[in-house]
């Protein structure tokens, strides 16, 4: 039995095939009643548009493509994207995801731009562009939203947290609870350079620190693949005559792992020392863990949203969008007594 074409699905419904593309696709300009016999049409003869006759007929691909630093296999990249998908899937495009998260992946993506050409949208997370990748991204003429990017002056749109302020913000709460002696425990970031973008959550340990006149006992940073870091790390803060009350973690992850080593080390989690992670993942919620909250699939959806208004021609009403993160105090966080700082 032939296949249905869009020639079939017009004259029955008694409407030019433009007019089917556009009600297929869900645009402006097409009549309720217009659009409700168009698609009982469709549905009738069991009609189905390719991809390939609709970007033929619109000049778009239907496709919005995410390009990523961070491996996809994280907890934000998998909320992040799951975010994306709700969004871009309900409204009938398709997500293709690039990883740049090593150089030589740097390297490989903007020598063949696979996007250009092959998407209407390009959606970017955690990645600082240098100025020379910049021009070729906006050379393609896609729409761009940033997701947890610095600098958004090559972008018609942006969802964000603000990392600097958050960290701000849990060195406060813990200083609130009599804290003065801290430590942090970041990650060692093999790409970290100007041209992948700071670590903005140290940077608001550190100016916390100061305005608030505490003691920074040290900024650690543990290589991914270590599974001794934090224990030879430990080792060397245990054997100084000062000790933090307070530790703060870049992630939940390493959060839980110097939980554990903590506590095979006879120290008290939060008696002697608290510990505060960040994401507000799932391992937070069971573990009794105290966190910052940042909502990636939201910042997905509004992404998404972004994106998908910015294709269709639609203005942003607040085209850069930062999203608050928030406190979760749990266990592993408690008041601080002085003499806990001291040998």
């Amino acid at each position: 039995m032939k296949n249905a074409t869009v020639e079939d699905v017009a004259k029955a419904a008694g409407v030019s095939t433009f007019t089917v593309s556009r009600a297929l696709r869900d645009m402006k300009h097409v009549a309720p009643e217009t659009r409700a016999r168009v698609l009982e049409a469709a549905e009738s003869l069991n009609y189905s548009a390719s991809k390939s006759a609709v970007a033929l007929a619109s000049g778009q691909t239907r496709r919005i493509a995410l390009l990523s630093r961070e491996t996809l296999s994280g907890w934000f990249m998998g909320e992040l994207t799951d975010g994306i998908y709700d969004v871009v899937a309900s409204k009938h495009y398709d997500l293709m995801v690039y990883r740049v998260g090593s150089q030589a992946e740097r390297e490989q993506f903007f020598t063949r731009l696979p996007t250009n050409k092959n998407a209407d949208g390009l959606i970017i997370s955690g990645f600082s562009a240098t100025e020379s990748e910049q021009k070729l991204l906006t050379n393609m003429g896609l729409p761009i939203v940033l997701v947890n990017v610095a600098t958004t002056d090559y972008s018609q749109g942006s969802a964000s947290i603000d990392d600097i302020a958050a960290e701000e913000s849990v060195i406060r709460y813990l200083s609130a609870l009599g804290h003065k002696n801290f430590c942090y425990f970041g990650r060692v970031d093999p790409l970290s350079s100007h041209q992948w973008g700071s670590d903005s959550r140290v940077l608001g340990y550190s100016k916390a620190i100061l305005e608030l006149g505490l003691n920074d006992l040290g900024i650690y940073r543990i290589q991914p693949n270590d599974n001794n870091a934090i224990r030879r790390i430990l080792a060397t803060i245990l054997s100084n005559s000062q000790l933090p009350t307070a530790i703060c973690a870049w992630s939940d992850l390493i959060a839980i792992a110097l939980i554990h080593e903590l506590q095979d080390l006879s120290i008290r989690v939060p008696e002697d020392i608290s510990v505060m992670g960040f994401d507000g993942s799932d391992v937070s919620s069971g573990s009794g863990l105290s966190t910052v909250k940042q909502p990636a699939k939201e910042i997905g959806h509004l992404a998404a949203s972004k994106i998908i208004q910015l294709i269709n021609g639609q203005p942003l009403d607040m085209p850069h969008t930062v999203v608050p993160c928030s406190i979760a105090p749990s266990e592993t966080t408690g008041p601080s007594h002085n003499k806990r700082g001291k040998r």
